[in-house]
Parts: structure tokens; C-alpha cells; sequence
């Protein structure tokens, strides 16, 4: 599966379908399939591994699914020093095998803080999964399904998305018309756009 890149005010992006990233879990959930480890539980971090822990626990028999939540970006591109913990796992993972499933690994820190977080809730063994991995994370994840250097838009986050990159090119001076129009090249819905843009 590729992606078109797509370059607006100097910045790129890639933007995955919901088919698409229905793709994506499948092809992530055969890589761990074949792997031959057993895991016990999927740990999705939110916001990104909440979407796609259902499919991924449904391909892969991994019946035991639970989160922590961590916030880290504050901008596109912009994050905060560190991942700071907002929600923590309200159930025991001691003696468990663990696969810890975020979308992106970007620069790696939100894995390294989750994999110490439960390293100290005395999980067994724990595993890193991503569908998007970017070569200059500082974590390359157990299993991974896409390479990419750009910003990934993903089909969960269009509100965040349109209201993120409406702030961002308002504040470089492009135009309501000028900013509609990158909102179509990146094929994003036209009428969530419209809604998201007017409230």
C-alpha cells in the first residue's frame, strides 16, 4: 500500500481513508499473527490507538483489550517536553504479556514513557505496534507497517484536524478561499470541513 504526499504552504501530509486504514489493521494484525507471540492484552494509548485496538484485537484473537492515555502534541509538528500521563490503567497487568498499540511512532517519546510505565506496573514481556513509523523515531516499534516522513491526517481526527490547520494558515495569511481549497486538495469530507470550519 503506498500514499500520495501531498505538499501545501511547504508543509506535507499523507491522508488515509477509513478503508484504507481498515487495510492497515489487517495488514498490522498478520505481521503479529505470523510473529508467533502470544499476547494477553493490547494496551491502546489515546487518543491514536483507540480507533484501531478493536479491529486489531478482532484479527488477532487478542481478547483483552485496556488504554492509558498520554498528551504530548500541542500543534502540528509542535509537542510538549514531555508525554505527561492523563489517564492511567485502571486494571493490573502484572505478569501479563503486552502489546501496546499507538498510529504513529513520530518521535518516539509517547512509546518509551508507556513501555516504562508498564514496565513498572510489572507487565512480563511488553511489544510495540504502529501502522505509521517515521525513520527518526527514537523507537523503532516491534511491528510497523508504513515508513513516512510526513504529517499523517487520519480519518478519527477530522474536526481536530480542520480547526488545527484552519489556526495555522489563517495565522501564515492564507484566505477562507485559499484555505477551503487545501481542505479539497487533502480530500478531506467536504461537508464535515464546511461544519467544522463555521462553529
Amino acid at each position: 500500500m503506498t500514499f500520495k504526499k501531498i505538499t501545501i504552504s511547504n508543509q506535507s501530509f499523507i491522508v488515509p481513508t477509513w478503508e484504507e486504514m481498515g487495510e492497515l489493521c489487517f495488514e498490522l494484525s498478520k505481521k503479529i499473527i505470523e510473529s508467533g507471540k502470544e499476547f494477553d492484552r493490547i494496551i491502546a494509548l489515546a487518543k491514536g490507538g483507540w480507533t484501531w485496538a478493536r479491529a486489531v484485537s478482532d484479527y488477532t484473537k487478542i481478547q483483552n483489550v485496556g488504554s492509558i492515555q498520554y498528551e504530548f502534541y500541542a500543534d502540528i509538528y509542535k509537542t510538549n517536553k514531555t508525554p505527561k500521563l492523563k489517564q492511567p490503567l485502571p486494571i493490573s497487568v502484572k505478569g501479563e504479556k503486552l502489546l501496546v498499540l499507538d498510529d504513529v511512532a513520530d518521535s518516539g517519546a509517547t512509546l518509551h514513557v508507556a513501555v516504562d510505565y508498564l514496565q513498572k506496573s510489572k507487565a512480563r514481556t511488553i511489544s510495540t505496534a504502529t501502522f505509521f513509523y517515521k525513520p527518526w523515531s527514537t523507537i523503532t516499534p516491534d511491528f510497523f507497517v508504513y515508513t513516512t516522513d510526513t504529517w499523517v491526517i487520519h480519518p478519527h481526527e477530522i474536526r481536530e484536524m480542520v480547526e488545527l490547520l484552519s489556526n495555522k494558515w489563517k495565522k501564515d495569511g492564507s484566505t477562507k478561499e485559499e484555505i477551503r481549497n487545501y481542505f479539497t486538495l487533502l480530500k478531506l469530507p467536504a461537508n464535515q470541513v464546511t461544519y467544522f470550519i463555521r462553529s
